[in-house]
């Protein structure tokens, strides 16, 4: 009987493991999405495609961000809501050379959740 439990003991400890690492995982690759969505907004001249393709990298930011959370990395997570605060102020942005400027920092942020998510896995 007590083999038992400790089997169970183990199995279980090692899905939550799994678990945590799954979701240090998907911050990472919705961080890699966010990024590659942030650059080819910063990449684009037309001002309508620059606004639907940061409306899309801040979504992807912010799932980036809940994942980041549940993972349990602080500091991926505050990266990740940075990049969503540069990409909903480039939305917002008319001028589209500084909407270029802050969709660029929205993407380094990306590439921040990207460096520091790895150093959170336990």
């Amino acid at each position: 009987m007590r083999p038992t439990i400790l089997t169970l003991l183990f199995f279980s400890v090692t899905f939550v493991v799994k678990a945590q690492s799954s979701n240090c995982n998907m911050s990472v690759t919705y961080s890699e999405m966010a990024f590659e969505t942030y650059k080819k907004a910063y990449k684009t001249s037309d001002q309508d495609e620059m606004t639907v393709l940061l409306k899309k990298a801040v979504e992807e930011s912010e799932q980036a961000s809940a994942y980041a959370l549940i993972c349990n990395c602080q500091i991926a997570k505050n990266y990740a809501l940075n990049a969503v605060t540069f990409g909903k102020k480039a939305t917002k942005e008319s001028d589209i050379s500084e909407a270029k400027k802050l969709s660029k920092q929205a993407m380094n942020m990306s590439l921040d959740v990207m460096t520091a998510t790895p150093n959170c896995k336990q």
